[in-house]
This record gives structure tokens, sequence and C-alpha cells, in this order.
């Protein structure tokens, strides 16, 4: 059963990677009663700001943060320069209000998650990725699995160090690609479709097979067609891929 919930949070973090991209932390206030699982987004919406026809203006946001951290709602927005609602939202400051909506969405982790689980991103589609790998590692989790993720330009590799840190610390495999890299990129180059082929041996010495290994996939439309698209052709089972697109 749904348990939608309307909350007025207030901004507490603002980090900035480029222009048109941030990462907003909310607050939720106590007693909110606002609950949701890895994977699931939020409707984001402002007080006061509607359409022509007085309709609240929302738009669909991914939750990067865990269950785990109490009162938080970690948020990855693009501005857009027509958009309806991000112009507005990179206008406010830390202290201001934001109103969030949900949660929606069955994109969900399977538990138990099997070790050698694959998560594959693109852009801003890490944000429930990392919401999934928050709450694993706070359970303590110490399976192998494996993150391919691509962005557009280094700049953009949201969440850097702490994915170094899983990596480093809880056995995630990570694999970073970009198509825009510069002289001192130091991960792959180009899309995760390109990459994840080359990774194919390595992926073998898991011991999973093929028909039963898993994905979760996040991204732009065309960026989860072409992967989904791509796994089945290498002979991983449709009904195995989890994905969320926008």
């Amino acid at each position: 059963m749904l348990n939608i919930k309307e909350a007025v949070t207030k901004i507490a973090d603002i980090r900035t990677y480029s222009e048109n991209l941030r990462v907003f932390r909310l607050t939720l206030p106590e007693g909110s009663g606002f609950s949701f699982v890895p994977g699931q987004f939020v409707m984001v919406s402002l007080p006061g700001l509607a359409d022509a026809n007085g309709r609240k203006i929302a738009k669909a946001y991914s939750i990067a943060s865990s269950p785990s951290q109490s009162g938080i709602l970690e948020l990855c927005i693009v501005s857009y320069p027509a958009g309806s609602l991000s112009p507005k939202l990179f206008q406010k400051n830390v202290g201001d209000e934001v109103i969030a909506t949900g949660p929606y969405g069955v994109f969900k982790l399977t538990k138990p998650v099997s070790p050698g689980t694959v998560f594959i991103a693109g852009g801003t589609g890490i944000a429930p990725l990392m919401s999934m790998f928050r709450s694993l590692y706070a359970e303590g989790y110490k399976e192998k699995l494996w993150l391919f993720y691509s962005v557009s330009e280094p700049k953009l590799f949201l969440f850097k160090e702490e994915l170094l840190s899983y990596e480093k610390n809880s056995n995630l495999r990570l694999v970073v690609s970009t198509s825009n890299h510069n002289e001192s990129w130091q991960w792959e180059k180009g899309r995760a479709t390109d990459t994840f082929p080359r990774y194919l041996q390595q992926l073998q010495l898991d011991g999973v097979p093929n028909e039963s290994r898993q994905f979760y996939i996040c991204g732009p439309p065309l960026m989860v067609t072409d992967t989904v698209k791509m796994l089945e052709q290498l002979g991983f089972k449709k009904e195995n891929i989890h994905k969320e697109q926008w």
C-alpha cells in the first residue's frame, strides 16, 4: 500500500557541480512520517509556484539518500533554461522551503542482493543507485558488486569520494567512463555500453552464470534502452534487468 505524504522540507545544503547540476540536501520536519525504500522518487514543488491555470508545478526526482539517513532527502537536479521548476529551484538558498511529496516508484532492490549484481548509471541516474549502495553498506553488506557509471564530463562524477571509499572498503568494483575526457582522466573512455563488454571476462570470474546475474540500470531513456539491448545481446536475461528512466 502506498504511503504518500507531503512534507515541507528545508534546504540544508547545496553542492554545485556545474552551472546546471546541483545536489540538494533537504531536511524533513520532525514527525513527518515520511519513509521510502531505496530506488524510489519524490515529486518536488515550491510553495506558491503554479502554472497559468493555477495548478501546482511538480517534477520527479529520485532519492539519493538512504532511509538510514534519518530525516534527509538528497536529490540530484539538473536545471533546464526553459524548465518550469528547476530554474526557480536553483534560485533558492540554504534555509528555503521545498515541498516533497512521495514516495513513488517500483524501482527497488530485490533482497537478498546476489553477489556479483551489476549497477549501471548514466549521469544523474546514479541517484537511486546511491540510495541502494548507502542502504546496503549501512547494513554491512560485503559481497562483490559492480557499478558502471557514465558521466558526460569529468567534473560531473557525482559522489566521487564516497564511491571511491566503497571501492576501497566495501568490495564495490567501480568502472567510471566519459566521452569528454581530458589528459588527467584516469578511468575509462566512452559510454557505459562501450566499457561494459570490455569487462565480461572479469565478470565471469565472479562465477555467476549469465542467466542468473542481476542488473539495476538508471539514466536517460536512450542510455537505458541501449544498455538493455546490449545486455540481452550478450546473453543476459531480460527478467533480471531492472530499470528506471526519465
